[in-house]
C-alpha cells in the first residue's frame, strides 16, 4: 500500500500484491512467519486496535502511546518534517515501505526457539508503479510519502501530470524481526521489535508524475554548486 495523504482524505492503493497472502492466511503454502508479518502489518494499516494490543502492546507494558489512532497521527505529523526514526512497533516501516495490503516481502534467516522467534524479510516497495496508476484514483492535492536516501529520509511529492526531477528512493531493504511468546491474545507471538538493516538498503533514481508546484519547489531546494 502506498502511503498517500491529503489533509482530509486518505487513499489506499494496493500494488505488487503478494497473492497467497491476499487470498487468505489459511493458505498452507504460506510460512507461519509470513502470516505473522501480514496479520500485524494489515492490522496497522487498518488501524485495528485489537491487533496492536495482541501483537505488540501485550509485550510492551511500558509503551507510552497505546491508542493506535493517536500513534498513527503522531507518525503522520512527524513524516512531514522529511525525516523519521524507526520505532520498535514498525509503524514507520509499514506505512512507508508498503508492507501489508500490497506490500511484497520474503522471509529468510528464520531462528525459532522456545523463547524467541527471529527472521528477516526482504521488502521491495516498488515505487516505480506509481506512474502507472490512473491519476483519477488520487484525490486532488494528494501527497505521496516515500522512503528516500539515506534511509529514514521521507520524500514527499504532490501527484500531478508533470514529469518531476529524479528522486532517490528505496528499492529494497531487509528488516529484522524479533518476536517473543505470549500466552494470551490472538497470537502466540508478540512483536518485540522490527528494524531495517541499514547495510542491506538499496536505492534507485526515479522520476514521478508530479504537480507542477511540487516540481518547482524541489528544483528550488537543490543546493547551488
Amino acid at each position: 500500500m502506498l502511503d498517500l495523504i491529503q489533509e482530509k482524505t486518505r487513499v489506499y492503493l494496493g500494488v505488487a500484491v503478494l497473492l497467497p497472502l491476499a487470498m487468505g492466511c489459511s493458505n498452507p503454502s504460506v510460512a507461519p512467519e509470513e502470516k505473522l508479518v501480514f496479520q500485524y502489518s494489515e492490522g496497522i494499516q487498518s488501524l485495528h486496535q485489537p491487533t496492536y494490543d495482541d501483537f505488540f502492546l501485550s509485550c510492551h507494558p511500558a509503551w507510552v502511546e497505546r491508542d493506535l489512532s493517536a500513534r498513527m497521527a503522531a507518525y503522520e505529523e512527524t513524516r512531514r518534517s522529511g525525516d523519521v526514526t524507526f520505532s520498535e512497533d514498525g509503524v514507520e516501516l509499514i506505512k512507508l515501505a508498503t508492507l501489508g495490503r500490497g506490500g511484497y516481502f520474503k522471509v529468510n534467516n528464520v531462528l525459532r526457539e522456545s523463547h524467541r522467534l527471529q527472521f528477516r524479510t526482504l521488502v521491495r516497495p516498488d515505487y516505480a508503479t506509481i506512474n502507472f496508476i490512473d491519476g483519477s484514483a488520487f484525490p486532488a492535492g494528494a501527497v505521496l510519502y516515500l522512503l528516500g536516501e539515506p534511509l529514514g529520509t521521507v520524500t514527499s511529492l504532490k501527484v500531478g501530470k508533470v514529469r518531476g526531477p529524479e528522486r532517490r528512493v528505496l528499492e529494497s531493504v531487509e528488516l529484522g524481526w524479533l518476536w517473543t511468546p505470549v500466552s494470551l491474545g490472538k497470537s502466540e507471538w508478540c512483536l518485540e521489535s522490527v528494524a531495517p538493516i541499514s547495510s542491506t538498503a538499496r536505492f534507485r533514481s526515479l522520476q514521478f508524475n508530479e504537480d507542477e508546484s511540487s516540481e518547482k519547489q524541489s528544483s528550488q531546494a537543490k543546493p547551488t554548486p
